[in-house]
């Protein structure tokens, strides 16, 4: 069986034959073999749609399985951040700051400094980093819909893409 690019490879040959073609006779059979054509085409339309539909469906079900043990280990970490929050509350109110154990040792370490800004107004310039314009093109579209005018420096456009339902 043909390709779905040899098939349209044809199709197209075939419509430049019909456009090309000088009787009644020729352009009628031309037109049944258009027919042909396009009936070959869309049982390997229907046939791609088929294969995506269950693509699609492998794809789905590998999501759901990823999210699903996303969220294991998401549980997992948790707990793991618990436990270690209420060890470490049990040793400052026991004041210690190591725990032997058979496997290891338990041990309260200070962490590296680090500074939080409180108020960021009163930071002074040499401790800033100008930051480059955001545009925001949701405004931009939102705005262009809305009123229809063009903005200097912007291109609308509009791609296509193939749905199949």
């Amino acid at each position: 069986m043909a390709t779905l690019y040899e098939l349209s490879t044809s199709y197209k040959a075939l419509l430049d034959m019909y456009d090309a073609a000088e009787t009644k006779e020729a352009r009628e059979t031309i037109i049944s073999m258009l027919l042909s054509g396009e009936e070959a085409i869309s049982d390997k339309a229907e046939a791609y749609a088929r294969i995506m539909r269950n693509k699609q469906a492998e794809a789905d079900a590998l999501k759901a399985e990823v999210d699903r043990l996303n969220a294991k280990r998401k549980a997992a970490e948790n707990c793991v951040e618990r436990l270690k929050g209420a060890l470490l509350d049990a040793m400052r109110i026991a004041e210690t700051d190591t725990i032997p154990t058979s496997i290891g040792k338990w041990r309260i370490q200070k962490n590296p400094l680090s500074c939080e800004v409180i108020d960021p107004d009163s930071v002074p310039v040499e401790f800033r980093t100008p930051q480059p314009d955001k545009i925001e093109q949701q405004k931009m579209l939102k705005h262009y819909k809305e009123t229809g005018e063009i903005i200097s420096g912007v291109e609308f456009k509009q791609t296509e893409s193939i749905r199949f339902r």
